[in-house]
């Protein structure tokens, strides 16, 4: 077995296994310094090695073993994920071991976190989510279109432009001149009466097949404009793409399921974009701006689609503009946490690396800083304004100097939202905010998501990756964080009532991608509510401790 194909292993394991443990799916599950022990679906013994553990996370080793008829058998890890991953039905199993093959054939793990740009960032992530039974998992994508195409691949591509009669397009006022913009960029010159839709090149391929995109196509009504110049990139979302030369990043519907979701966007989705981006330029988003400099806001201006014979918008066409602030590749970052974070097979991650060289007990300096340039902008946004954003750490970017991060950057529209009870004033500096965008929620379901997707996933995830690198003591970055929180609270002007919650509940909201992924529902069906996710509660790692 190749090194890559190692690591591959490793990582599979580990988000199968660390997935499965944190959301009971493990019978008489004992997780010790060395191994864990479970029973399988018939009652026999299962060992798994051990390599490193904190209280959050454990990193798993190759040495496995079953206990049978004829006594200890050893296991590789694709036989323990097959067996494991059978009771889950034929769909679920295919996806495990869809996702194991990815991640055998992804490419070694890029180094020097501090030189990468934006792209090397979002490409660097090779193994996906920590906490997921199959984190790359492509279901209608082929081995070779995912080396084409998937971030972790490194490939670039180009887009495929289309132009459309503006009256088959749906679109918000001022998308088809961004659309211009960009094409002047990538393609040259168009027809200057139609309306320019670029397509992730794997998505036009299905979509010139289907009768009725042809028909438009057959009638002059949708022209082929082909392929466009420029080298793009997908970011770690796969189907936002990025290049330098664009003024916008293009984000596209792919009629595919990645994960736990079919990646077609909705139009709630895109409007929330619309709203954020609203918001950014109105007189409360010139207050953001001043009072927490440290956090950029990625907007999405602009989205366009084509409607059916009835008018209604066909969700596989939907194209979004995101802003692209990030246009010189000479330039570092801003770098994707979720890269920075991911587990190596061998030694420290990304992040552990670029922290032990800034020097011995730098670690608990360097979290204290993220807390405050990343983190409590974020926990602010939701006490002063009731704003609500998904930054979980694929959405969540930190721009470095000198190794510490110096500001953050937050993207990904579509998992924003906002509290009802502040919804009539946030409509007074953004009219419309909301409508038609099904994210206005209650305080304990809005508080919910943001713990999950802020603090467990952004926030402990960091922790204890310092703590798996040997970078830090758990119980002492537990503290820092604590007590982060205790000052935010103190020193908010707004509601604390989220801060309460992590400070005093006894548990802590967190999303169940294994349940989510074992139920095989198409998770974007959900709204802002995440109704469709299956969540569960934690015991809340933040409670004071009580000493004997």
């Amino acid at each position: 077995m190749t090194h890559s194909q190692m690591a591959g292993d490793l990582a599979a394991l580990d988000a199968f296994l660390n997935s499965a443990l944190r959301e009971g799916q493990l019978a008489e599950a004992q997780l010790g310094e060395t191994s864990l022990r479970f029973k399988d679906q018939v009652g026999r013994s299962i060992t798994v090695e051990v390599r490193k553990r904190s209280n959050l996370r454990t990193l798993f080793g190759p040495g496995i073993r079953r206990h049978g008829t004829k006594g200890w058998e050893a296991l590789s890890v694709a036989q323990l994920l097959t067996y494991l991953s059978k009771a889950g039905g034929d769909t679920f199993r295919t996806r495990v071991m869809d996702s194991l093959a990815g991640l055998r054939g992804a490419p070694a793990m890029k180094s020097d976190a501090a030189n990468w740009n934006f792209l090397d960032a979002e490409q660097a992530l090779k193994a996906g989510h920590p906490f997921h039974p199959n984190p790359r998992s492509r279901d209608e994508m082929t081995a070779d279109d995912a080396k084409r195409y998937a971030p972790e691949h490194e490939q670039t591509f180009q887009l495929h432009w289309f132009a459309a009669d503006p009256a088959l397009v749906a679109s918000n006022t001022g998308a088809s001149e961004y659309l211009r913009l960009l094409a002047d960029a990538d393609l040259g010159a168009t027809d200057r009466g139609k309306v320019l839709l670029p397509w992730h090149p794997w998505q036009a391929e299905r979509l010139a097949n289907r009768k009725a995109i042809q028909d438009l196509i057959d009638s002059g009504a949708l022209v082929d404009l082909d392929r466009g110049k420029g080298a793009w990139g997908a970011t770690s979302s796969m189907r936002c793409l990025h290049a330098w030369h664009a003024p916008f990043m293009v984000k596209t519907s792919l009629s595919l399921r990645l994960t736990n979701s079919v990646r077609h966007l909705s139009l709630r989705e895109v409007v929330r974009g619309v709203h954020i981006s609203d918001l950014l330029k109105s007189d409360l988003g010139a207050r953001i701006n001043r009072d927490f400099p440290t956090l950029n806001i990625l907007g999405e201006p602009g989205y366009a689609a084509l409607c059916d014979g009835a008018g209604a918008v066909r969700d596989d066409t939907i194209v979004v503009l995101r802003d692209n602030p990030f246009r010189d590749a000479s330039l570092p970052g801003p770098v994707m946490l979720a890269a920075l974070c991911e587990a190596a097979p061998n030694g420290r991650s990304p992040l552990g690396d670029l922290i032990n060289a800034l020097g011995p007990d730098a670690a608990p300096r360097w979290f204290t800083r993220f807390l405050e340039v990343a983190i409590r902008p974020l926990l602010e946004l939701r006490a002063q304004y009731g704003l609500l954003f998904g930054a979980h750490q694929q959405n969540l970017m930190l721009a470095l100097d000198g190794g510490w991060p110096k500001a953050a950057w937050v993207r990904d529209c579509q998992g924003t939202g906002h509290l009802d009870s502040f919804h009539e004033m946030l409509t007074q500096h953004c009219p419309g905010i909301g409508e038609g965008a099904e994210n206005v929620v209650d305080a304990e379901l809005g508080d919910g998501l943001v713990t999950y997707y802020v603090v467990i996933n952004s926030v402990l995830n960091t922790l204890s990756t310092l703590v798996l690198d040997g970078l830090a003591d758990e119980n002492h970055l537990t503290d820092l964080l604590r007590d982060f929180l205790r000052r935010a609270r103190a020193q908010t002007p707004g509601d604390a009532t989220l801060y309460n919650r992590l400070l005093e509940r006894p548990t802590i909201t967190c999303k169940g991608n294994f349940a989510t992924s074992l139920s095989g529902v198409n998770e974007a069906d959900g709204d802002a509510r995440g109704q469709v996710a299956s969540f569960l509660d934690l015991p809340n790692p933040l409670l004071e401790p009580v000493y004997a």
